[in-house]
């Protein structure tokens, strides 16, 4: 999920976030390693590579945000005639 220029920061991480608590949920709910074969285990590993990936588009929005509202915006996109 890339970060889109048009859509307002805060949703785009609220849904990054809520993909990587689902993500790290699914991962979590799973049997203990030494129980899984290795099919599961391949999906665990699928798993975390796609919370990491998401985890850094979090921190990218995050700093992006931080900067917006440091710069006096919220990191919003003005609303059309406003």
């Amino acid at each position: 999920m890339a970060i889109d220029p048009s859509v307002p920061l805060r949703p785009q991480l609220e849904r990054i976030e809520d993909k990587i608590e689902r993500s790290l949920g699914e991962v979590c709910a799973a049997p203990s390693v030494h129980d899984v074969n290795t099919g599961e285990l391949i999906k665990i590993e699928e798993t975390l590579a796609i919370v990491a990936e998401a985890a850094k588009e979090a921190v990218s929005l995050r700093r992006r945000l931080r900067k917006d509202i440091e710069a006096g915006s919220d990191g919003e996109q003005p609303q059309p005639g406003a």
